[in-house]
């Protein structure tokens, strides 16, 4: 609804019971303003409320240049320069007749409440503090060491899967945040590079990834938000200027870029699991930075901690990062021992009230290193099984992770001076550059000077020295490369005078006298030990050769009596050869010898066996021929014996055939003949078959294939 006087008079009449309205209205329109201190709206005046109340603190330190010397504050572009309103609510609320006042606020630490009081002219005694539980069981938490620059923002290419793999609509809604405009851009471009969509980020209307931030027109802002609720996008590369004032139930993962402050770390992490589902949030940071503290002896002892400190100390915890965020929102600090009081307080409260088991990084990191393992695996429909289990989902090689490999651009020292000539130069060129910073800016500089030029940047000229003055060359250009180019207008010119003048100075010249004293120490001490190792040299080769003739002597007397042992040696095993060589020939004479009186007495074994056989065999023979006669005579004598018997038996059958004959011719019984005529047999056995023939009880009958019957007086035995 646009403010505009028809609304004015809605107003003050009491048509609405709830104004909402940003900071910057509240405090420069001049139609709100009449409205404010008219007298019908005091009447009806019950209750300010000022949400995101943490913002006064943030924009006091911007209004009170606090802020230029804290790094905190420069890696979060967006975080409170674009809502400047915030710093001075306190001259217009307190500008009404006692009407209570409500701040809200998920992180308002100790100095923010104290600034904020300050800010609004408030009393201590005006104040009721109510503290609500600020804990989140279910937003996971896991820090990630990057691999690559902030800058790049190459660390992305672990969490993104090709378009190919998961389309948009299954990816997981997300925000990511970066701490500046220009990196919401480039956050893009790496996402868009490890999807395989190249120059995507270039199209406003890109169905994966769009930007938000401060200088995003309102058009924009409204379109991308809206695409994003209806589930058109997934994901937004944002700055901090996404998050006030929205509610965004649809997303389930926010990522950070880089450290942070834990306090700004908290509120964008919180935009995640706003539906009652788990969380997550991916903090990418830095293993170290520049000037930072990056190790816990780097930090003092106790809980005191700045700004930049804190946020250094939420890099490198091993405390629950959970708790850790909690004591900061309550005590201003980030806990470094496990074993704080606070710490094991706070631990056992969450206990208590009943909170699951925290799953950060610090508290599992087996279990963190999993799902980093596979979170290019990760959708819509896997996210709660994947945050529940991690170690259950196996790795699909298909995810195959992208890398860049990077060209190393740093010079290659060759610097040759010793420690303390180098350590000397450094300190020349900080306090020169102290003296043109603060001629340059005055002595009342916002940043110190080594914000600009420091140790590092001194480090990296003297390492390069010899390149940086080469003979009488001054190299002014790589001067300014190695420095990452120049701050202030003449400043390398000023480091390069500064380079001359120690190098015309009294302590560099001392350094060259005593370089050019040990050169000739060195030359005279290298001529007496050349002389003094020839002169050794000569004893050493007259000693060698001795040595060497005595080797010699001793070597040919040595092969003389190895040649005297072979020669022996040598005759004795032809004198044992020869011995073996006889008797070896007698052994075979003596076989032979014996060999030829065994065949001798074999032939004559076989001769006599033969002999016997031959006996034998005749012998046999002639009781064969004997008994085969004798045979033949007897067979001879029963025949001749047997005749007489037989002729009269065949007489016998032929009378007794042809008595029958006769029988059979007066009985009518004849035989079919085959048309040649009948024949009368008397015989019984004789079948009208005229192949078969029959002999029976002993009587000589023959009947041929015809049918006649033959006499058998002519056979003969």
């Amino acid at each position: 609804m646009t403010l505009n006087y028809d609304t004015v008079q809605k107003i003050k009449k009491g048509v609405f019971s709830f104004v909402y309205l940003s900071p910057e209205v509240f405090l420069n329109s001049s139609l709100f303003t009449e409205l404010f201190f008219s007298e019908e709206f005091q009447d009806i005046l019950s209750l300010v409320v000022v949400d995101e109340a943490h913002m006064i603190y943030l924009w006091g330190l911007v209004a009170s240049k606090q802020s230029k010397s804290l790094i905190i504050f420069a890696r979060l572009e967006d975080q409170a320069v674009f809502r400047p309103g915030y710093g001075h609510l306190g001259t217009r609320i307190m500008a009404t007749n006692n009407i209570p006042v409500l701040l809200l606020s998920a992180t308002c630490r100790p100095v923010s409440v104290s600034a904020i009081t300050t800010s609004l002219m408030l009393q201590p005694s005006d104040i009721n503090m109510i503290d609500g539980e600020l804990t989140r069981p279910e937003i996971r938490l896991v820090r990630v060491t990057m691999q690559s620059t902030l800058s790049s923002c190459d660390d992305l290419l672990r969490i993104f899967a090709p378009n190919n793999l998961i389309s948009a609509g299954d990816s997981v809604p997300m925000i990511i945040y970066s701490g500046t405009r220009n990196w919401t851009f480039q956050v893009m471009k790496v996402v868009n590079e490890a999807r395989n969509t190249p120059k995507h980020e270039y199209d406003p209307h890109d169905g994966f990834i769009r930007r938000y931030h401060s200088v995003t027109s309102d058009e924009d802002k409204l379109r991308v938000m809206d695409d994003f609720g209806c589930g058109k996008v997934p994901v937004i590369s944002a700055t901090m200027a996404l998050g006030l004032g929205q509610n965004l139930k649809r997303v389930r993962c926010v990522v950070h870029m880089g450290r942070g402050d834990p306090a700004a770390i908290g509120q964008m992490v919180g935009r995640c699991g706003r539906d009652g589902n788990v969380g997550l949030g991916l903090l990418f940071m830095e293993p170290t930075r520049k000037n930072g503290r990056n190790a816990f002896s780097d930090f003092d002892v106790g809980m005191d901690q700045n700004d930049d400190a804190r946020m250094d100390a939420l890099a490198v915890t091993t405390v629950c990062l959970r708790i850790s965020l909690n004591l900061d929102n309550k005590f201003g600090y980030i806990p470094l021992d496990p074993k704080d009081p606070r710490v094991i307080e706070e631990r056992a409260r969450e206990e208590g009230l009943g909170f699951s088991k925290c799953l950060c990084s610090s508290c599992a990191p087996n279990e963190a290193n999993a799902l980093m393992s596979v979170i290019q695996q990760m959708t819509r429909s896997n996210f709660d099984s994947l945050l529940q289990d991690p170690m259950s989902v196996e790795k699909d090689p298909c995810f195959v992770r992208m890398t860049r490999k990077r060209k190393s651009h740093g010079v290659k020292g060759t610097c040759s001076y010793p420690n303390h000539v180098a350590e000397d130069l450094e300190q020349h060129l900080i306090h020169t550059f102290e003296g043109f910073y603060f001629d340059f800016l005055g002595p009342r500089a916002e940043f110190p000077p080594s914000v600009f030029f420091g140790v590092t940047e001194a480090r990296a000229i003297v390492g390069a020295i010899d390149q940086v003055r080469d003979g009488n060359t001054h190299n002014t250009s790589l001067l300014e490369r190695l420095i990452g180019g120049q701050s202030f207008k003449g400043q390398i010119e000023v480091l390069d005078s500064a380079i001359s003048s120690w190098m015309d100075g009294e302590y560099f010249q001392r350094h060259q006298l005593t370089l050019s004293n040990l050169d000739r120490f060195i030359e005279a001490e290298g001529i007496r030990i050349r002389e003094m190792m020839a002169a050794e040299l000569l004893v050493m080769q007259a000693a060698a050769a001795s040595r060497r003739q005595d080797d010699q002597d001793s070597k040919k007397a040595k092969r003389a009596e190895q040649a005297a042992l072979a020669a022996a040696a040598r005759t004795a095993a032809r004198l044992l050869k020869a011995s073996d060589l006889a008797v070896e020939k007698a052994r075979l004479q003596s076989k032979k010898a014996a060999e030829k009186a065994c065949r001798e007495e074999e032939r004559l074994a076989r001769k006599k066996h033969k002999a016997q056989e031959r006996a034998a065999t005749k012998a046999a023979n002639k009781a064969l021929a004997a008994a085969e006669k004798s045979n033949k005579e007897e067979i001879k004598s029963a025949a001749r014996k047997r005749l007489p018997q037989d002729r009269a038996l065949k007489k016998a059958a032929k009378q007794d055939v042809l008595a029958r004959n006769m029988a059979q011719r007066r009985g009518g019984n004849t035989i079919d003949n085959g048309g040649r005529g009948s024949m009368i047999c008397e015989n019984e056995n004789i079948t009208e078959n005229p192949a078969e023939t029959q002999v029976q009880e002993g009587k000589d009958i023959e009947l041929d294939l015809d049918g006649n019957c033959s006499r058998m007086d002519d056979w003969e035995y």
